[in-house]
């Protein structure tokens, strides 16, 4: 592939990655949107997360496994939670997280 062809592919990856970012922009910025519809966009980057959560936390290996003896990220992620929800802190969080997730993965 030339050196040419190379630019011409990024530069064509970047319009085509742009354009959904931009339409939206262009077609609502004039328009009113309503209350209701503005409070259910209030959901789509929590629901978004929490698929992205639940997916590797249940699917181990490609399959889905709830069994908290092969899946080693069932327990770590319970523990997780209630952290999170008991001290409201991303620091202990993550560091129970990973603490959980090296130890469970050099038990088993």
């Amino acid at each position: 592939m030339k050196l040419n062809s190379q630019w011409t592919l990024i530069a064509g990856m970047a319009v085509v990655t742009y354009i959904p970012r931009l339409l939206p922009m262009l077609l609502l910025s004039k328009k009113e949107i309503s209350p209701s519809f503005s409070r259910w966009m209030t959901y789509i980057p929590v629901s978004i997360f929490a698929a992205l959560v639940a997916s590797d936390i249940f699917f181990w290996n490609g399959t889905f496994n709830i069994n908290a003896v092969i899946n080693i990220k069932l327990l770590p992620s319970i523990l997780v939670f209630l952290i999170a929800y008991k001290t409201k802190s991303l620091l202990w969080s993550i560091a129970i997280g990973l603490g959980g997730i090296a130890l469970f993965a050099g038990i088993f």
